[in-house]
């Protein structure tokens, strides 16, 4: 089914190269995926609509209905643009893209710091990386490889990444990656992707996650700069790109810094609510509920996602522990 979906994407991308007809093909795509996530007896919109009971509790019904369909829109959006980017290129930038917070990364780059550059799901992440190497930036990415994928999704989620600039995926020697910080280049990684046994516990919208502790483990090891980078998806398949500082602070830990990370993220996330990817939240919710269940932290996360039960995504357990969602929560 997911390949059939990615076909229909291609298509509707061929119709459109931005602009209000791809708004209109978006819009109408986030509404399907709400109705669809409305059936069946999973009901993601529940689950997903008792996440921003809990976050946003002075918010109104109405208000949460609006910020999961822009949610919804900016998850088409970036699938949709899959395609369209595929006929981009630098001479297009000055009317698509808009930068806040540029000057840190120049600066960075002039002191010949390599860049880890964190980009939580958030907006579109993978355009972000994109439109960096579209402007002249030296950046590698690490992604995953999508092997269990349809040819067609891995396809669409790789080639434009592949055709600007190097990707590397979990599993490969790392001296590439080493090499590119040390030779004052960019290397973007999300800090809010699957952690594994090594991961730092954190709390994240008031429930505790895994976060991967490779950034933190990375700067230490080359003095890297380290910079919050995140990629607005707007109308017009127009792009935002807002960095923020991020530097590790001495004599904590790294747990004690990853909270700070995830702290800034959701502060960040709070004043622009449709552009986070809610979806990760929920995910990464449902994996501590298992791993609290089952006392396992796989390394693989296919396999902390094949012991999940439905019971784990209800969005009133945390940790196990039922909570009543109309009062406070402690963070």
């Amino acid at each position: 089914m997911r390949a059939i979906y990615y076909r229909i994407i291609q298509l509707l991308a061929f119709l459109c190269r931005g602009g209000v007809l791809s708004d209109l093909i978006t819009g109408g795509l986030a509404r399907v995926r709400m109705l669809a996530d409305s059936m069946g007896a999973c009901a993601r919109r529940r689950i997903y609509l008792g996440h921003l009971d809990r976050i946003f509790p002075e918010q109104g019904d109405a208000w949460k209905k609006r910020t999961m369909l822009e949610f919804w829109k900016k998850h088409e959006r970036g699938i949709l643009g899959l395609f369209i980017a595929g006929r981009l290129g630098p001479a297009d930038l000055p009317g698509r893209l808009e930068w806040d917070g540029r000057e840190l990364l120049d600066h960075a780059l002039e002191e010949r710091r390599g860049v880890l550059l964190l980009a939580p799901h958030f907006g579109d992440e993978r355009m972000m990386h994109i439109l960096l190497a579209m402007s002249g930036y030296p950046i590698h990415v690490i992604s995953s490889a999508y092997e269990q994928a349809a040819p067609v999704v891995r396809k669409a989620r790789l080639r434009i990444s592949q055709r600007w600039h190097h990707v590397g995926f979990p599993g490969e020697s790392m001296r590439w990656l080493y090499g590119a910080l040390h030779g004052g280049e960019i290397v973007q990684i999300a800090p809010t992707a699957y952690a594994g046994p090594r991961g730092l516990w954190v709390r994240s919208f008031g429930v505790p996650v895994l976060a991967t502790s490779t950034p933190f483990r990375l700067q230490r090891a080359t003095g890297c700069a380290m910079l919050l980078g995140y990629c607005h998806a707007m109308e017009g398949y127009r792009y935002r790109i807002a960095l923020r500082p991020f530097e590790p602070e001495t004599g904590i830990s790294m747990s004690e810094d990853a909270q700070r990370l995830f702290d800034s993220i959701e502060r960040y996330a709070k004043q622009h609510p449709g552009q986070y990817d809610w979806m990760n939240l929920v995910i990464r919710h449902r994996e501590t509920n298992t791993i609290s269940r089952t006392g396992a932290v796989p390394v693989r996360e296919e396999e902390l996602a094949s012991a999940a039960i439905p019971e784990d995504s209800d969005p009133s357990t945390i940790s196990g522990q039922r909570i009543d969602a109309s009062e406070p929560q402690q963070d």
